[in-house]
């Protein structure tokens, strides 16, 4: 069962719950919510703007469902992941600092940038951020 979120706009009408599904207005994002945590699950093709759509959903979220963890899920994720497109999508969420405490980053061993890039851009704009290729170990973090 799916349950609307509004990710623009007021959700004072909306009644949320634990462990419920959410369809994003995003194409390609599933969001549940988990007791600590939300969970976004993308799979659809990752650009510099799907990036960033992403980001402000996390972010719009979180705050509507008050929490501030967060595990984005890519391993569906189709598309090359350029490093200049990381870069931008990274400095972007430089925003996230303000509503989440911590954020996982799960993806496949071959979306992984070299030297853990894209953690490093996050770090350097206070986000607490940390990318995992195990979903277990990233909820464990959180």
């Amino acid at each position: 069962m799916y349950h609307r979120l509004t990710l623009r706009g007021t959700s004072s009408n909306l009644v949320l719950e634990p462990s419920k599904e959410y369809v994003a207005m995003m194409e390609g994002l599933r969001i549940t919510q988990k007791e600590a945590y939300v969970h976004f699950d993308y799979t659809g093709e990752f650009s510099e703007l799907t990036g960033k759509q992403c980001v402000d959903a996390m972010v719009e979220a979180c705050s509507q469902l008050q929490l501030s963890k967060a595990l984005l899920d890519c391993r569906n994720m189709t598309g090359e992941i350029q490093i200049l497109e990381s870069f931008m999508v990274a400095k972007y969420g430089g925003k996230m600092r303000y509503f989440l405490s911590k954020t996982a980053l799960v993806g496949r061993e071959d979306q992984m940038l070299p030297d853990n890039f894209v953690e490093n851009v996050a770090a350097n704009r206070g986000i607490n951020l940390k990318i995992f290729t195990d979903l277990e170990e990233a909820i464990s973090w959180l």
